[in-house]
Parts: structure tokens; C-alpha cells; sequence
């Protein structure tokens, strides 16, 4: 008795633990891709300044801008990767200064923008663009087994 009590309960338990895992599609959810996808989608996003831009319009393109930028660097670290230097000083056995640089450097040839848009909730706007496998292997020169 006491041990299909407890088979019960660890089961209730791990239906309570799987149910909160629930998917967060929201702004911030990026696109999925499957493993040997004849793409990979990258998502940008960018902060609607008013403050900076009091028309709202203006606003609202340099989001857009901003999310564009933002889709294209993803895209270029993933695919290149990211170069970071990282300097450290310390004096007298405590930490006096710490510096780190990271710098992207690519070129993205092909890429789609498939979807853009804003979430006024958050106040972001957010631009989706597509690479496809075919052109990222044009780039690197390589076919890619791990796309």
C-alpha cells in the first residue's frame, strides 16, 4: 500500500514539474530550427526610444533598425563565431581593473527577412532573417555536417 502511494505520488509529481515547463512563445522566443534544416532563423530586437525619438514613427523605424542589426550579428556569430580579448589587472592581490572586448566580423550574403513587427506590450520591435545552409557553405567555402 505505502509504495503505490508513493509510485503515485512521484508520478503526480512529475506531471506537476512537465506541465510548468510550458513553451514561452513570446517576443523573446527564438525560432526553432530542426537539425539539417535547409535554414537557420535568427531573431532581432530592438527598444522603441521615445525619449531619443519623440515622433513616433521615427521611433519606431530606429527599432526596427536596431532589431535588423541585432539579427544580422546573431547571425554572424553563429556562423563565424565571436572573437573575445579579455584583459585583467590586479594590484595587491585584489582586482583593480577588468576589460573585455568582443568584435563580430563577417559578411552575410543571401539572408531573407521573413518576418518583422513590434510588441507594444514591451515596447520592441523585432525583425526575423533567414540564412540558408546553401549559402552559408558558399560563405565558409565547406560543406557543414552540424548545421
Amino acid at each position: 500500500m505505502k509504495k503505490s502511494l508513493f509510485f503515485i505520488m512521484l508520478l503526480l509529481l512529475i506531471l506537476l514539474f512537465a506541465s510548468c515547463g510550458a513553451n514561452t512563445f513570446g517576443i523573446f522566443s527564438q525560432p526553432e530550427n530542426q537539425k539539417g534544416a535547409a535554414y537557420h532563423d535568427f531573431k532581432g530586437f530592438g527598444i522603441i526610444d521615445y525619449k531619443s525619438f519623440p515622433q513616433e514613427a521615427q521611433a519606431k523605424l530606429a527599432a526596427l533598425e536596431a532589431a535588423r542589426q541585432d539579427a544580422y550579428s546573431k547571425a554572424v556569430e553563429y556562423i563565424y563565431g565571436i572573437f573575445i580579448d579579455s584583459n585583467t589587472t590586479i594590484k595587491d592581490f585584489a582586482l583593480k581593473n577588468k576589460t573585455i572586448d568582443s568584435s563580430l566580423w563577417g559578411v552575410i550574403k543571401g539572408a531573407q527577412e521573413i518576418d518583422e513587427g513590434f510588441d507594444m506590450t514591451q515596447g520592441m520591435a523585432y525583425v526575423t532573417i533567414r540564412v540558408y545552409r546553401k549559402d552559408i557553405e558558399q560563405l565558409l567555402g565547406k560543406r557543414l555536417k552540424n548545421f
